[in-house]
């Protein structure tokens, strides 16, 4: 970039912040993804890492109804998953991040592979999620999880 100030050149902090909230909050959601595959491994590292990912208050939809609240849903994951499954290894693609101060929509596609409890093979999972983030003293954190099966 040039240092001649010339309005197209210059550096633009709001962009600049944007992109790094971006890019935080694709880190959050890859935690996420990798605190599920931990379910059903390690059910205390995933619960104590889903701890640190969701608001308080956080609400989420995975299909089997509404859950509300950081507890309600750390209980779902780890003993649906672990109870269920085997293995687990999601993959996203296709992020679409909207950031609106300290709040901001993610949109995924999620491709995962499982292998549940007592199967001789791995089946693929294909979906979408809709998550909302807040910006809190922790820093990025899911506020909302909003899962859509496809196919």
């Amino acid at each position: 970039m040039s240092s001649n100030g010339g309005e197209g050149e210059r550096v633009n902090e709001h962009r600049i912040s944007r992109l790094c909230d971006i890019l935080q909050l694709q880190q959050v959601k890859a935690t996420y993804c990798e605190t599920v595959d931990e379910c059903a491994r390690n059910v205390d590292k995933a619960a104590a890492s889903f701890g640190e990912l969701f608001t308080e208050d956080a609400q989420a939809d995975y299909g089997m109804g509404p859950l509300q609240g950081r507890s309600a849903l750390i209980d779902f994951l780890v003993n649906v998953i672990a109870a269920s499954n085997d293995s687990l290894w999601h993959s996203l693609h296709t992020p679409r991040i909207d950031v609106t101060g300290d709040t901001a929509v993610g949109h995924w596609t999620v491709l995962a592979r499982l292998k549940r409890k007592g199967a001789s093979t791995a089946e693929m999972l294909c979906g979408r999620y809709l998550d909302e983030f807040r910006r809190t003293g922790q820093g990025w954190q899911i506020s909302s999880v909003h899962f859509m099966r496809e196919g």
